[in-house]
Formats: C-alpha cells, sequence, structure tokens
C-alpha cells in the first residue's frame, strides 16, 4: 500500500473475553484514542458485531468523526481466524459457528479490513510504538491467562499454513510432563501454559499450600487476605519479587519451562528481540530478570528479551497499524 494510502483515519479494535480495546489514529499515524469498553459477549457473530460498531461510531462521534471517514479497521479476536477467510476458530471465549464473518461487517462498515489474532496484533503494535520499534525479526511470547505467541520475520507477519502459528501454550520442553497432559486439545490449555501461564502459577500454589509444606512461613496466605482458595499468580510474583522462599519454590518450574520454550524458539528463529507480554511477563523486574538469566543458560549466544511497553494497549495500536498496512 503507498504512502497516500496509508493516511487518513484508521481504527484498531482488540477484542477479549471481558474488555475490548478501541484505538483511532489519524492522518500522521498518531494516536487520537485508546478506549477500553467491557466485552458483550454473544454466541452469534451477529448481535456481537452489532455492539462492535455501536461502541465505535459513539467513539468516533465524540472526535466528530464517522464510520465513512475511516480509511480501514483492524479486529483482532482471541483466537485463529485466517484474513482470507474470516472463519474464527479456538476462541473458547467467543463460540460463534465456523462461518465467515466478513459479510457480517460488511453491513456495518464497506472500507478497508483487516482480521487477525490478538497476539499477532499486539506484536504489530510492539513493533510499530513500542519495544520492537524498527526491527525486522521478532519473537513475542505473551504470559497471562494463557500463553500466546507471535513472530515478524523478514518485515513480516509469519501465520502459518493454518494461520495458527505461535500457538506457544502447546510447545514442548519437558516430553514425560506433556505425556501427562494428553490428549491434547484445542478447548484445553497446552502442556507450557498449563504450568508457565497465570492459570498454571495459579494451580501450583494452591497445590502448595494445601501440600505438608504449607506449614512453612509465607507471604502468600497474608497477600490474599488469609483465604487459601484467593491465592493466584499475582500474589505468588509479588511474594517472589519480595524474596519469599516459598513463592520463588512455586516460580521455579513456570520459569524454567518458559525460559526453555524461548530458548528452543530463538535458536530457530534468531530473532532480534524477544518481546515478553501478558499480565505475568510484564508484572515486575523480578520476572523478566528471571526469564533473561535463564534463556542465557540454553543458548550460544545471547539474545535480547524485553518486556512489552504498550501493556494492555498493544492489540488495538496493532490492529489500527494492520489497517493501515503500515506493518504486516
Amino acid at each position: 500500500m503507498t504512502t497516500e494510502e496509508q493516511t487518513g483515519y484508521h481504527a484498531g479494535i482488540d477484542v477479549g473475553g471481558t474488555k475490548t480495546m478501541f484505538c483511532i489514529t489519524g492522518g500522521d499515524g498518531g494516536i487520537l484514542l485508546l478506549e477500553r469498553r467491557s466485552t458483550s459477549a454473544h454466541e452469534a457473530p451477529e448481535p456481537f458485531i452489532a455492539w462492535l460498531f455501536s461502541e465505535l461510531e459513539q467513539l468516533l462521534g465524540g472526535l466528530q468523526l464517522t464510520l465513512q471517514q475511516l480509511k480501514g479497521i483492524g479486529i483482532g479476536f482471541p483466537g485463529v481466524i485466517g484474513d482470507t477467510e474470516g472463519i474464527l476458530t479456538q476462541a473458547p471465549a467467543l463460540p460463534w459457528p465456523e462461518e465467515d464473518i466478513r459479510p457480517v461487517i460488511r453491513r456495518h462498515y464497506a472500507g478497508r479490513l483487516h482480521l487477525d489474532n490478538d497476539v499477532n496484533l499486539a506484536l504489530l503494535g510492539e513493533c510499530w510504538k513500542g519495544a520492537a520499534e524498527g526491527r525486522e525479526h521478532v519473537l513475542m511470547i505473551t504470559v497471562g491467562t494463557g500463553i500466546g505467541g507471535a513472530m515478524l520475520l523478514n518485515g513480516r507477519l509469519y501465520k502459518g499454513a493454518s494461520f495458527a502459528a505461535g500457538e506457544a501454550g502447546y510447545m514442548v520442553v519437558d516430553a514425560g510432563y506433556a505425556r501427562s497432559r494428553f490428549p491434547v486439545s484445542s478447548a484445553a490449555f497446552g502442556p507450557l501454559e498449563a504450568v508457565a501461564s497465570g492459570s498454571g502459577i495459579t494451580a501450583l500454589a494452591r497445590a502448595w499450600l494445601a501440600g505438608p509444606a504449607s506449614g512453612r512461613d509465607s507471604r502468600l496466605l497474608e497477600l490474599a487476605g488469609g483465604i487459601a482458595g484467593a491465592v493466584d499468580a499475582r500474589h505468588v510474583l509479588q511474594a517472589a519479587a519480595e524474596g519469599d522462599p516459598a513463592a520463588r519454590e512455586i516460580m521455579e518450574q513456570p520459569l524454567e519451562h518458559l525460559a526453555a520454550a524461548i530458548a528452543s524458539a530463538a535458536v530457530l528463529l534468531n530473532p532480534q528481540v524477544v518481546v515478553l507480554g501478558g499480565g505475568v511477563a510484564t508484572s515486575g523486574d523480578y520476572y523478566v530478570h528471571e526469564i533473561r538469566s535463564r534463556v542465557s543458560r540454553y543458548l550460544p549466544s545471547s539474545v535480547n528479551v524485553e518486556p512489552a511497553r504498550l501493556g494492555n494497549t498493544a492489540g488495538a495500536v496493532g490492529a489500527a497499524a494492520a489497517a493501515a498496512a503500515i506493518l504486516w
């Protein structure tokens, strides 16, 4: 796309299971608006898309703009979707029939449209205005409730044969542990995210509290208000950052598994930078430092590991970049 075609207003939308982020950019690529709304999830695409565009029109109205003034819209979904097929799969938060949703969107908007996985677009956001700005070879790993991934190779998103490249949660770094997780299902956590995601860390912490070692001193219960069932990954990460021995013991397996996965991917892809995103990965210096030091143990040469800079706005910013064909 030419520079002339990139100019104008564009919108980026990052659809999440509970929150949806909207981004509107101007002709110079400057961000005019970033707004988050609670997701109004539906079991069919028609009412959901209608809600999505109703929200977008309200936000545009606040800027004295209309849908017709947008040169393009990018939309990221929490699942696998092909821009040339428009069929959303592996999206538990949006359990829609496996049908092309582009005709539904076209009832509301006729301009340039880009559909993609949310992590792919978060990577584009970080490449445009974040931790990977100006880089052409980037691996992004997001660690939150689950684990996702995306790759920019030679300046272009790599999506794979069925648009499912980057499903890092299914990486195998411990064959024995992975076998215990079979049969693998796209509706369930993969072997890596089962132990290294926020959900995995939460499960390990609650198992520790229920086990024989739970009598040892630890900040975990205090941070969770004294309720063992309320302990989650946030408490483990905070306690570990403070030097709590129990929390650091709980974190050992998640950190080692994720570091091994990143090292394995880095050996194959040789990225300029590995960007860590998601709520767990951006929880503080402790986590990033631990991943950096552990990754270095496995690699013959160093790789730059950086925390994402854009936080929960990365997907919407990247969607706007995709709509303007600034980055692919």
